[in-house]
């Protein structure tokens, strides 16, 4: 009796303990197939490389030589001169050839503080102080640098300006009476004038006018 009642007591032990090796494979198994790989953190398609990156390709590079000069006033220097406290004056060029006038235009400092006249003026003829430009603006010779000039009260900075007459143009140019000539002095929205009849050309395609940097005097 005791050897009969003994299998089944074996047996059930035998089936517990399969049923535990079952358990521990198919916990193993659910571990290895729900664990992430440790690769796919670090895949190389879910990192964006600098140059795919907006802000490295929106970021500008310079391919310039070198800055370009620069004509405005250092540190300390006064302000700069502005037509109401310039007066405006032809002074005697180089003379003139072929046709070619050449003159001086000069700005003299009418104020009681200094001022700084750099670059190059705005210079067209008109029919008056107020009126507009007849023809096209003079136009820049760049032979001769921008020198930042200081005009003490009573000094006066010149610009090498040049005039050439219609008549060379023949019927291409409709003439026109102007006055005088209207100067914008550098980085100045206000205007001086001298009155100096000329002929001037109605159309802007015809250039008579050149205008070289203010130098000092």
């Amino acid at each position: 009796m005791t050897r009969h009642l003994r299998l089944p007591a074996l047996a059930a032990t035998f089936f517990v303990a399969a049923l535990g090796l079952a358990a521990c494979g198919n916990n193993a198994t659910s571990q290895t197939s729900t664990s992430p790989s440790s690769s796919s953190t670090s895949s190389p398609s879910a990192t964006p490389s600098s140059t795919d990156s907006p802000s490295a390709s929106a970021t500008p590079t310079s391919t310039s030589g070198g800055a370009a000069p620069s004509t405005a006033p250092v540190a300390g220097s006064p302000a700069r001169c502005v037509s109401s406290q310039l007066k405006a004056s032809l002074g005697p060029g180089a003379g003139g050839a072929a046709g070619h006038v050449y003159s001086k235009i000069v700005l003299t400092n009418t104020s009681s503080t200094p001022c700084l006249l750099a670059g190059f003026a705005g210079v067209s003829l008109t029919a008056g102080p107020d009126g507009g430009p007849i023809g096209a603006p003079a136009d820049r010779d760049n032979s001769v640098p921008v020198t930042n000039i200081v005009l003490q009260p009573g000094q006066s900075g010149g610009a090498d300006f040049g005039y050439t007459q219609p008549g060379l143009y023949g019927g291409s140019c409709t003439q026109v009476q102007a006055a005088g000539i209207r100067i914008y002095p550098p980085e100045d929205y206000g205007s001086v004038f001298i009155a100096q009849p000329e002929t001037a050309c109605s159309e802007t395609s015809i250039h008579l006018l050149t205008l070289k940097a203010f130098q000092p005097m």
